[in-house]
């Protein structure tokens, strides 16, 4: 079985001498291997982590109809019961049938006179905020805000992992604004009478790269390069890192995005938070400079975030089954176990 490597992000993000270099060199080669990796001492006080927990157990313990209020209309943000979403992307599995989750979307919260909303650039999103429910919005938002900052701090390392100048990815248009996404997931226990469901089937990230959360009970299981599917552990103090769609593409396949699936077999409920770290929707992005030569051209023609996302949203997710009408699942019950 395929160990996951743990990467130390605390020297670096401390400034110790060597430390850029080494820790570069480390999420190079894991991002080459498997395309997944942890974080440890990631700076994100664990505090922080915990409450968003607490929040989203909140949300999803709510009556059906009280998160169907908020839930998604036309765009991918606030409440995807259950039944509303089926990966069919996918060539290393199929569902057969409609994922066995539930989830929160939230964007960045843009105020009513900042200039990119009086501008209705793409990437402003109106987020689809729950009532009677204090604390949620300032707790997931805390958590989003500290979680766009570790991602943009991880730029400099994959900079110089693909063997770029420190702040080319950073300064990259591609990151001007990045369009990230906090998804509060709920996960009740599989259930074994249908066949071909997951709680998430197989399928890679859209994005530039992930971030997940997780708390104690397992389920997700990653793809190796050699056809095994490897259980990823929850490691207390870590993050789980992958690359996404859009960093494989622009790095023409050096670095890894690998398929990963759920299966929730635990028989309690499951939570996880995965934080989508994402390229600007309207910027196209070109095979990068180091990552090609004579003998590897580009696999890719250019192609930007928003081009290939409205393509799979399309395909995956089933908006017209979220309707009070359709949805026919019952509330979450809490298991602090978890």
């Amino acid at each position: 079985m395929q160990e996951i490597a743990v990467i130390d992000l605390g020297p670096y993000l401390a400034g110790e001498t060597g430390a850029l270099e080494r820790t570069a060199a480390e999420l190079g080669e894991a991002s080459r291997a498997l395309g997944f990796f942890f974080l440890r001492n990631h700076g994100i006080a664990q505090s922080l982590i915990d409450r968003v927990f607490i929040e989203t157990e909140r949300f999803h313990s709510l009556a059906l109809e009280k998160k169907l209020a908020s839930r998604i209309v036309d765009r991918i943000v606030g409440y995807l019961p259950l039944g509303g979403q089926t990966q069919r992307t996918s060539v290393h599995g199929k569902s057969v049938a409609s994922d066995r989750s539930a989830s929160f979307y939230i964007r960045r919260d843009y105020p009513a006179d900042h200039p990119d909303r009086l501008a209705r650039q793409p990437w402003v999103f109106d987020n689809r905020w729950p009532t009677d429910l204090p604390g949620f919005r300032e707790t997931t938002l805390e958590y989003f805000e500290a979680m766009s900052a570790l991602a943009l701090a991880m730029l400099p390392l994959q900079s110089r992992a693909l063997g770029l100048p420190l702040d080319y990815l950073g300064s990259h248009p591609a990151f001007q604004p990045a369009t990230n996404n906090l998804r509060l997931l709920h996960y009740p226990p599989h259930d074994p009478d249908i066949e071909g469901q997951f709680g998430i089937g197989p399928h890679t990230d859209y994005g530039y790269g992930t971030f997940l959360a997780q708390e104690k009970i397992p389920g997700l299981e990653i793809l190796s390069r050699e056809g095994q599917w490897i259980k990823a552990p929850a490691l207390e103090g870590c993050l789980l890192f992958n690359n996404a769609d859009m960093c494989r593409r622009w790095t023409n396949e050096q670095f890894r995005s690998a398929p990963h699936r759920v299966i929730n077999t635990s028989g309690r409920t499951r939570y996880s938070i995965p934080f989508f770290f994402g390229t600007r929707l309207d910027v196209k992005l070109a095979c990068l400079p180091t990552c090609t030569s004579p003998e590897d051209p580009p696999r890719y023609p250019p192609t930007s975030f928003g081009e290939y996302l409205s393509e799979v949203n399309r395909r995956n997710y089933d908006l017209a089954a979220v309707t009070a009408d359709s949805v026919t699942a019952k509330p979450a019950t809490a298991d602090r176990s978890a």
